[in-house]
């Protein structure tokens, strides 16, 4: 979590638990979960604020969108404006800045106790809302034994976007200007570790294999 960043609240940005499940893969020694969720987003207001931070933000081709979806996907870096820069109207346009599965990490990675993998997630646009379906599996360093439930984290979700501003000439890299998120912009503890008030999250070690319900999805 990167506290520099500008973080802020949007109103009308939402994230809503859809279904889950949690699966062992034994040839792997690992554990994943798939989810999915839909995020929502007024595109109005989002205009709005963005204007408020960066006046005509989504005219300027070199300025950027970075989707923030822990527990959902990693994706790599950031998506330029380029062409679609004056022509976003509505959120179906704005979501295809970055839901094509190509920005998106499905490797191995070392974490500070697991290796975590993402899988690409799978985007489908559902009038204003965004549904994610996604996967991410752990398993023990190097894989070397099976992980055990026990093993797993706090999991959390976010849907969060990170809007780079370019000040300087192309191509010089764009630098965060403010990130939206449906989140609150106070900190909880949750477990020892510190998540903005809101956030969605499952207790990955009081899970069992099969459905993840609704009421394991947890609000901070």
């Amino acid at each position: 979590m990167q506290e520099e960043r500008s973080y802020r609240k949007l109103e009308g940005m939402a994230l809503d638990f859809v279904s889950g499940r949690l699966q062992k893969n034994a040839s792997e020694r690992a554990i994943g979960y798939s989810v999915t969720f839909d995020m929502d987003l007024d595109f109005t207001h989002f205009v709005h604020m963005a204007n408020a931070h960066s006046p005509g933000f989504l005219n300027s081709p070199v300025n950027a969108i970075r989707p923030e979806l822990d527990g959902f996907a990693y994706h790599y870096s950031y998506n330029y404006l380029f062409d679609a820069a004056g022509n976003i109207h509505d959120n179906a346009a704005l979501f295809k800045l970055f839901t094509p599965p190509n920005y998106y990490m499905d490797q191995w990675a070392e974490g500070a106790a697991l290796d975590v993998r993402y899988a690409k997630p799978v985007f489908e646009v559902q009038g204003n809302t965004l549904r994610i379906t996604a996967r991410r599996d752990f398993r023990l360093p190097g894989g070397t034994e099976q992980i055990e439930i026990s093993d797993l984290p706090l999991m959390q979700f976010r849907w969060a976007l990170n809007l780079l501003e370019n000040h300087e000439k192309f191509p010089a890299a764009p630098a965060t200007k403010v990130v939206f998120m449906y989140m609150d912009e106070d900190l909880v503890e949750v477990d020892g570790e510190q998540l903005y008030r809101g956030t969605r999250y499952i207790h990955g070690n009081q899970l069992q294999f099969g459905d993840i319900v609704a009421k394991q999805v947890l609000t901070a």
